[in-house]
């Protein structure tokens, strides 16, 4: 399949303030699961530079910097990117490798310590509720699906404006939360049982009779086999061609849309954005 995306992201500031150098974070990630065909990107004020850099999680941002005092901040991208992989379970899985914890390769072992590294927060309950799910569906694979059939059927999806991510006791408690956080939920869960797992920041297809968007998350899990795939627990699917990636982090801190700060005191900041996808001819 073919997006077109326009992503408009605005900071309104009370004062003119120094902008400090900034990264953004909304280009689509070209890998075996998406293909990159076109991208660019208009910033105001102009930057006095800017840079396409792929950071140490192999994700391409674009870096750019200021010289001047500005009362505002805006960036707008427009990408072409074609999705590739209609079946999300497209791989022989590695049978002598299929359990929990999954028993890693040199590569992986050196690449995926942070992937299993258990988030903050209280998760007691949802340590319960994995080894409980583990006892009944001792195969990566199946551990992941359970799980995201789980939480489909027990969670809700709620839009949350307010920043950060929620315990995911706190979500399991609430039983409702944003596609953030339960991206986290769901990989707190899979690195308790021995499944690398790493959140995902993109956009996904949504009604197709609407070309609204917002930003969205979901997991990536390393599969014996299948090497990082996708799960999505607010939509209980695993990811296929409908979803696009822009940057994939062991926290969610290092996937944000944009990163940076700007300097002056006591100075108030407005934040607006607006995203369009549409499927496009190939």
């Amino acid at each position: 399949m073919h997006f077109r995306i326009r992503h408009r992201t605005r900071y309104e500031y009370g004062r003119p303030v120094f902008l400090e150098p900034h990264r953004l974070r909304l280009v689509p990630r070209g890998d075996a699961c998406q293909r990159l065909l076109s991208f660019a990107a208009a910033i105001e004020p102009t930057p006095a530079g800017q840079t396409l850099v792929t950071d140490a999680l192999g994700n391409t941002l674009l870096s750019f910097w200021f010289v001047e005092l500005t009362d505002h901040f805006e960036v707008t991208t427009e990408a072409l990117v074609e999705t590739l992989r209609a079946n999300p379970f497209d791989y022989l899985v590695e049978s002598a490798r299929a359990v929990l914890p999954i028993p890693l390769d040199r590569i992986e072992a050196a690449a995926a310590p942070f992937c299993l590294a258990r988030p903050e927060g209280a998760v007691q309950r949802v340590l319960a509720l994995a080894e409980t799910l583990r006892r009944v569906s001792g195969a990566p694979q199946d551990f992941a699906l359970a799980l995201v059939d789980w939480m489909q059927i027990n969670l809700r999806t709620v839009v949350r404006h307010e920043p950060g991510i929620l315990d995911p006791d706190a979500v399991l408690a609430a039983g409702e939360a944003s596609c953030r956080d339960l991206a986290v939920f769901y990989i707190t869960a899979c690195r308790h049982v021995g499944i690398p797992a790493r959140f995902a920041s993109g956009y996904h297809e949504g009604d197709p009779d609407s070309t609204e968007r917002d930003l969205h998350a979901w997991a990536e899990l390393l599969l014996p086999g299948g090497g990082w795939r996708g799960f999505d627990p607010s939509l209980g699917l695993a990811v296929a061609d409908r979803h696009v990636v822009v940057a994939a982090a062991p926290h969610p801190d290092d996937a944000s849309p944009v990163s940076g700060s700007f300097r002056g005191d006591g100075v108030t900041a407005r934040l607006t954005h607006h995203i369009r996808l549409k499927e496009s001819p190939a």
